[in-house]
């Protein structure tokens, strides 16, 4: 409605009501409409077509990487909308001021963009056609992050691109030194929690398939802990002798992981005391992730996986702590992912720490990356996520929970859900015997259209890189 009309109206039902209550005559005077002005406009936002985010992370191996982008609008524009979609290499350096880190520019000669990046988003659409873009691989083998930074212009009157919202990057991540028996487009992915207590992760590559790929893509070592020091007054990473022997030994129990594919994933978990994953202040979460930054960075991680469990009720008169809350949760990921941009957000579902609410403005799509359900149950997509990003079912075979069987798995081959879980797998001190492989060669067979083949050893203690012959 035009404002004029409005303000006549209210000046009208006023006057109307003041021979009851009004004892002053009403006297409008001049009012500014500036703060109306931008009702019209319409704000046009870059986007991943794939993945409809506007940060996503690209792991470039051998071959070419290609996806397209497209142009969204809050409401169709009734008329149509040009825009161009450039290369802009003047972001960098906000970018890495804003989340402190020091990644390179992805070079432009290796970039290509259909049409020259002109698009068009029609009268009566939100969203534009895509246009497909190509990422060709790196000659180095040096791994490193370099950013891709796209920028929307917009040439039609009336729309705007805001600097926040004209920007689409990509974390381009030079992987070409991992082995290329990766998953293929669409192929599903089993997700590994080892507990390392008592399991030695290099058993992950005790589940090969015979076409020489591995069932677990994506590898959780399960736990390190948030603990907080009373001495020196801050919340910070514990690893205990199991887990610090894996940091102590990465180039041996890590990258041969890695080396293969598998993406690494460090898990956090609450530790019996007053700090707490869901728990913190905004200066607690913005400090711990700093410091959880410096040891997936410091020692090569592929991403986080936090477990809100085991802490202790906040001492609320520590500025670092808050009071225990889904919100607080879901701060402490939005700060993990501004530290760590190009790692991997992973939500074990139980607790407060789960993803769930927009931080700041910026929505659960973008600051998540995987939900991981508890047992019995399928991972929830929040806010903008997509079921792509959840797992379907989540299995503990130490207690023969939920384990997987040919109907199930047909279920999740025929859903949208991307991943499933399994947790203390045979294959640690030889425990759970055949019938748990033979579980996990159903498994491979469904999901990888391969069997696997029978293990020789295995690796049966966490501290230790000797192995033992299995006795089939």
């Amino acid at each position: 409605m035009n404002m004029k009309k409005i303000l006549y109206f209210a000046a009208a039902l006023c006057l109307g009501l003041s021979l009851a209550s009004c004892a002053d005559d009403i006297v409008i005077d001049h009012v500014d409409e500036g703060a109306y002005a931008n009702i019209e406009n319409l704000v046009a936002t870059l986007r991943d077509s794939k993945t409809n985010k506007v940060s996503n992370i690209v792991d470039l191996r051998q071959d070419a990487y290609q996806t397209s982008v497209a142009v969204a609008l809050g409401r169709a524009p009734k008329k149509g909308v040009d825009v161009k979609v450039e290369y802009d290499a003047a972001y960098l350096d906000a970018y890495n001021q804003e989340h402190g880190t020091s990644f390179q520019l992805y070079p432009q000669d290796k970039f290509s963009i259909q049409n020259g990046g002109q698009i068009v988003v029609a009268p009566d659409e939100t969203r534009s056609y895509s246009l497909d873009i190509t990422l060709q691989p790196f000659d180095t083998k040096e791994e490193a992050t370099y950013l891709l930074p796209l920028k929307a212009v917009v040439s039609t009157d009336g729309v705007q691109a805001s600097e926040d919202e004209s920007h689409l990057v990509y974390l381009v991540r030079n992987m070409s030194w991992q082995s290329s028996a990766a998953r293929k487009e669409g192929e599903k992915s089993v997700i590994c929690f080892f507990e390392v207590n008592d399991t030695n992760p290099l058993n992950t590559l005790c589940f090969e398939t015979e076409d020489g790929r591995l069932l677990f893509d994506y590898v959780v070592l399960f736990a390190y802990n948030i603990n907080y020091d009373r001495e020196k007054g801050e919340v910070y990473v514990f690893s205990n002798p199991q887990c610090q022997y894996i940091l102590d030994h990465y180039d041996e129990v890590i990258k041969p992981l890695r080396e293969r594919g598998v993406k690494v994933i460090l898990s956090i978990l609450g530790n019996h005391d007053e700090s707490g994953l869901a728990q913190l202040s905004d200066l607690g979460a913005r400090d711990f992730a700093q410091k959880v930054a410096a040891v997936v960075n410091g020692y090569g991680f592929d991403g986080i996986n936090y477990d809100d469990e085991y802490s202790n009720g906040p001492d609320l008169s520590n500025p670092l702590f808050a009071q225990h809350s889904v919100e607080r949760g879901d701060r402490l990921y939005f700060e993990t992912k501004k530290a760590l941009p190009d790692k991997i957000m992973m939500s074990y579902q139980f607790g407060s720490a789960l993803g769930r609410y927009p931080v700041d403005g910026v929505d659960p799509s973008e600051y998540m990356d995987i939900f991981v359900a508890d047992y019995g149950g399928r991972g929830q997509a929040y806010g903008n996520s997509t079921l792509d990003m959840c797992s379907y079912m989540s299995s503990e075979f130490a207690r023969n929970r939920s384990l997987p069987n040919e109907s199930s798995l047909d279920g999740f081959l025929a859903s949208e859900y991307r991943y499933w879980m399994v947790f203390a797998v045979w294959g640690v001190n030889n425990t759970g015997g055949q019938s748990h492989w033979n579980t996990l060669n159903t498994m491979a067979q469904k999901v990888l259209g391969s069997p696997l083949k029978k293990p020789e050893y295995y690796w049966p203690e966490t501290k230790s890189l000797e192995t033992k012959p299995i006795t089939w």
